[in-house]
């Protein structure tokens, strides 16, 4: 298999062969990072995984990632479980089959969570032994701010908005935003919710084919510009992406806020992007 073939499965251009299973491995890569995986220890598992037995250089060279690197990303999955050196020279590394690497996974979560059980009653009574010193005020009624960085917490705090929601729940933002977040599974959360969900996708050159799961009100408005996402819950917080899917590093982090003046302000942007936007029509 020459080295083309080898990287076509991590391929983004959409008119690659490989551009088929991209969204797939996608999903596969963000569910192996919510395990405790590294985005860099996902790929070189998946890699493994499909493409066989190979030198820590192979890998090196078929992924673009630095020697010294792949080195530590290898014996890393091996110290998990999820990799096996064989006895060769130079050493060769296979992954495990993936249902034996998620039940492997699972049970470390497990334990950890085990781990922290235990804890739990003894931190409480020690935490009870402190006094307390606050000095009651109204600032509990003060607007507040969160700074989230990748994918999980960002996750974490959609899912918390959306169990929270009961009105209305508005997305804004690119194909490439709404593409993660279908893979995140967003939109099945908001199934499960009795708020009213609306998206303004900012540009849409290709129709995905996985808009035909959606029975939601989507709306296209072409704004010209991609790097612009936030989502609204029930007008009472909003989650705004400072670097959305879009941006070059592909590394995202959002800023979460209850603060009404900029609520408002995000919800009168997006009500004017829904009545300049064109109804998406399947």
């Amino acid at each position: 298999m020459n080295f083309e073939n080898q990287i076509s499965l991590f391929d983004n251009e959409s008119d690659t062969a490989m551009y088929k299973h991209k969204l797939v491995l996608e999903k596969i890569q963000n569910e192996l990072i919510n395990f405790g995986l590294t985005k860099s220890q996902a790929k070189v598992f998946i890699y493994l995984g499909k493409y066989g037995s190979k030198t820590a250089s192979e890998v090196s060279k078929a992924l673009q990632l630095p020697r010294t690197e792949t080195y530590h990303l290898v014996n890393s999955l091996q110290s998990l479980g999820l990799v096996i050196a064989e006895l060769s020279h130079p050493t060769k590394y296979t992954a495990m089959d993936m249902k034996e690497a998620i039940t492997t996974l699972v049970k470390q979560q497990q334990e950890k969570i085990d781990s922290l059980a235990i804890k739990e009653e003894s931190l409480s009574e020690m935490w009870k032994e402190i006094p307390f010193f606050a000095i009651e005020t109204d600032e509990s009624k003060s607007e507040k701010m969160q700074l989230l960085h990748g994918t999980g917490p960002i996750n974490n705090k959609i899912k918390e908005m959306i169990r929270s929601s009961i009105e209305d729940f508005r997305i804004y933002g690119s194909l490439a935003d709404i593409h993660r977040m279908y893979y995140s599974d967003v939109f099945d959360w908001t199934k499960e919710s009795p708020t009213e969900l609306k998206i303004v996708v900012t540009s849409l050159s290709k129709i995905p084919d996985f808009f035909s799961d959606f029975h939601e009100e989507i709306k296209v408005c072409q704004t010209g510009s991609e790097n612009k996402c936030f989502i609204i819950n029930d007008k009472k917080e909003v989650l705004i992406f400072m670097r959305n899917a879009n941006h070059p590093t592909r590394q995202i982090f959002a800023w979460w806020s209850d603060s009404e003046t900029l609520v408002d302000m995000m919800s009168s942007l997006f009500e004017l992007s829904w009545e300049k936007g064109d109804k998406f029509i399947q």
